[in-house]
């Protein structure tokens, strides 16, 4: 599978929750449920701009802390919502995350993702702000954005 040139996606920045791997549990939903649904806290992401995305293929770049390697991975989205999803298809340990003080009043959305594949570093490097086109690489490490709107210049080739 190929993403043309210049596809907009989201880039969304995670971390693990305590002894949970979060893209060893997201990809094990994934094998033996066909999906999972992948939970966003915070400043809420336009609706219109998620929606535009899925239109384009419905990609979402994950990109970890660089404490833990800065790595990505590209993530095939298929719907999302701005409530809990009730097939409960989602890892048990959002139930801790949505549970604790810190997140009582958070905002969140919830992302039905088909796919997880690490993306190489030569495919990272060809995403740049959907805006400006700056290199991500040149960006990531000088905000605390946790989600950016990103476009690849260049094809990307997936397993």
């Amino acid at each position: 599978m190929v993403i043309k040139e210049n596809t907009n996606m989201l880039l969304f920045r995670f971390r693990d929750f305590g002894k949970y791997n979060f893209i060893d549990t997201h990809r094990e939903f994934i094998e033996k449920n066909g999906y999972v649904w992948l939970l966003k806290i915070g400043k809420k992401t336009s609706c219109e701009k998620i929606s535009e995305i899925q239109r384009e293929g419905g990609w979402m770049i994950l990109r970890s802390p660089k404490a833990d390697g800065g790595k990505s991975y590209i993530v095939k989205y298929v719907d999302y919502s701005e409530k809990t999803p009730k097939d409960g298809m989602f890892p048990k340990y959002y139930e801790e995350v949505i549970n604790s003080e810190d997140f009582w009043e958070a905002t969140c959305q919830w992302f039905m993702i088909d796919r997880i594949s690490s993306l190489s570093d030569e495919s990272a490097k060809t995403l740049v702000m959907a805006k400006t086109e700056k290199p991500i690489d040149e960006v990531i490490g000088a905000t605390r954005t946790a989600v950016m709107f990103v476009k690849n210049v260049a094809p990307i080739t997936l397993d």
